[in-house]
């Protein structure tokens, strides 16, 4: 896991310098080691987790024959069985396979990879650029390029001390991020600045660039076996020179991942996080009673409100794009505990997606009791009198009554677009003082216009929640404390046994996950497989309610000065937080990630456009 930046010169009347801020602010991802090389026509930055091989061998940029280097960032887990393709290998890590195995085959053999790497291959002798990014977006590319330049990064804001460049808002991905929480496809928040897709790679000659898809999902051999594909999957992410160990929750996810760990790696370390005195947002006991079950030595860490408050200024300093996913938040503290124990852990993160665990993947649950679909269509009048509330146990059920009644009266592709939006096209028009567009975000869900429902909701949670929200989370706060985050379900053997398997397998009666779970079912308590679903979510009303007061980027002078958001309908959420009616809570934490983003971000954008 590292961080990786550069920059081709396309003009020849420029002149290309070492940028050192550009190093400084990628340290975070790659805290070992910061280095960089200047050839006439590019330069090349490198900050290095060091995770396999833990020598200065395999320090990057790394080259060949002087001419040719890499900068990768990620792993590839079958390096060792690739090497033997390969002649004279020097070093014991994956990089220098990586650039001899892509100089021998380029991209007809990323297909061979099995691993997780967004990378940059330059060839100095025939000034050729390659950007290429992992299957399922696992690892972060960004890029920009005008008539003078292209520059690539791990993240935005070290691309902009590439380019020294302003740039205006992406007003289209303003909008879906506050419809989703997240900004997902190829557009950044600034307009310029790209997103590699998952499965793509970028080539550059002659100044030329092309973009093209290099990963389509290969058919499985139906004699394959799920359960030893998941194992292998295992097995292989717990190739690691630093010290590993596995994030344990108590649910089904996480639990077969780490059971699986545990008969590979003896001493595994399983980590846990809760809050303290918040029965809500705590699983360490049920992660205690797996850990205890399948013999793992057990962190659990508790937190408290407080202590996220005391951190939520720095946490949200260091973002690099509005991501208003409040989990990520768990994800920062977590990997800020295990730093003693651990540089890598494996997670369960994957398979809800896979595997259709989701609380709106209960739609096609419910849908087997005709009489619940209609008593909810015949009480809809009465509920949609009463107001939503997400902190109040009574009326929190009353709105998931109403989301699933409106959502049984709808098309299959508008049906998982209200279940998957935090706002509606209404609020966010209210929200703003300028109409924002909405055509980018709908454009997201053309291709899957002509999928059964139940396909919808499958491939477009894996398209779009896993690469753009849950892929993104893991990377990014993992990230902020050097910590690299694997999933074992996203092994693309495991995503392609997955996606090709009936879907009774996955919705089987009243049972989410069903193959998962009967396949792994011997390995675990009973208890965990009858655990209700639990999302790893935070206190968001009480952190936010103890905090609003105050909060300068809320208030009426900076919002005015702005000129950006409708104050009159922030105040409306503010005096709706104490109880926290109609998501109060939410909708000022998406504001607020967003004001805080907009601080850091403000002397790169340019508002005249």
């Amino acid at each position: 896991m590292c961080g990786i930046a550069g920059i081709l010169r396309l003009n020849k009347n420029i002149q290309l310098k070492y940028k050192p801020k550009v190093l400084e602010v990628l340290k975070l991802r790659g805290p070992d080691a910061q280095r960089y090389y200047a050839f006439e026509d590019a330069i090349f930055y490198h900050t290095r987790l060091s995770i396999i091989d833990l020598s200065s061998q395999s320090h990057q940029p790394f080259f060949l024959n002087e001419k040719k280097c890499i900068v990768f960032n990620g792993e590839i887990f079958n390096y060792k069985e690739l090497s033997g393709q390969l002649d004279n290998i020097q070093t014991s890590g994956d990089v220098e396979v990586l650039i001899k195995h892509f100089d021998k085959y380029k991209v007809n053999g990323l297909h061979q990879l099995n691993g997780f790497f967004a990378f940059a291959y330059y060839d100095d002798i025939q000034k050729e650029l390659y950007l290429v990014r992992d299957r399922y977006g696992e690892k972060p590319l960004y890029y920009y390029y005008d008539e003078d330049v292209f520059a690539f990064a791990s993240e935005i804001f070290p691309l902009l001390h590439l380019i020294q460049k302003k740039l205006p808002i992406n007003y289209d991905a303003l909008y879906t991020y506050f419809r989703l929480h997240y900004i997902a496809g190829e557009d950044s928040i600034l307009k310029g600045i790209k997103r590699l897709l998952p499965g793509h790679y970028l080539h550059i000659y002659n100044n030329q660039i092309q973009v093209q898809k290099w990963y389509y999902f290969n058919s499985f051999d139906k004699d394959d076996d799920f359960k030893s594909i998941l194992e292998s999957a295992v097995e292989k992410r717990l190739v690691s020179d630093a010290p590993i160990g596995a994030f344990l929750s108590g649910g089904v996810d996480s639990s077969i991942i780490c059971a699986i760990a545990k008969q590979f790696k003896t001493d595994l370390h399983t980590f846990s996080l809760g809050y303290k005195n918040e029965s809500l947002y705590n699983e360490t006991n049920d992660a205690l009673k797996v850990a205890r079950y399948i013999g793992s030595i057990h962190h659990n860490f508790e937190i408290t409100t407080d202590e996220v408050i005391e951190h939520l200024n720095e946490i949200l300093l260091n973002i690099d794009e509005p991501f208003a996913d409040s989990s990520a938040i768990n994800v920062y503290f977590l990997t800020s505990k295990i730093k003693p124990y651990a540089t890598v852990a494996l997670s369960g993160d994957g398979a809800d997606e896979l595997w259709m665990g989701y609380n709106k993947h209960k739609i096609f649950l419910l849908k087997t009791f005709p009489v619940i679909k209609l008593l909810a269509l015949l009480i809809n009048p009465i509920l949609s009198v009463i107001p939503d509330s997400r902190s109040i146990k009574f009326l929190n059920n009353i709105r998931k009554i109403k989301k699933f009644s409106k959502a049984s009266q709808l098309s299959p592709l508008k049906k998982y677009i209200y279940l998957s939006e935090w706002t509606t096209d209404t609020y966010i028009h209210q929200l703003f003082n300028r109409r924002l567009n909405n055509h980018y975000f709908y454009s997201l869900f053309d291709k899957y216009k002509q999928l059964s429902e139940i396909e919808i909701f499958n491939k477009a949670d894996i398209d779009i929640v896993l690469s753009y929200d849950m892929l993104y989370k893991t990377d990014y706060f993992g990230m902020l404390n050097a910590v690299e985050i694997r999933s074992p379900y996203l092994d693309h053997r495991v995503v392609e046994w997955a996606l090709q398997t009936s879907f009774d397998n996955k919705i089987h009666y009243t049972q989410q996950k069903y193959l998962l779970k009967k396949t792994f079912s011997h390995l675990l308590p009973e208890s965990v497989f009858q655990k209700k679903k639990s999302g790893f979510e935070i206190p968001l009303h009480k952190i936010l309610s103890d905090k609003i007061q105050g909060y300068s980027y809320l208030e009426k002078d900076f919002i005015y000065e702005q000129k950006l958001f409708n104050y009159n309908q922030v105040a409306k959420l503010i005096n709706n937080l104490p109880k926290n009616m109609d998501d109060a809570a939410l909708k000022l934490w998406a504001i607020i990630v967003f004001q805080h983003w907009y601080n850091k971000f403000e002397p790169f954008i340019d508002k005249n456009i």
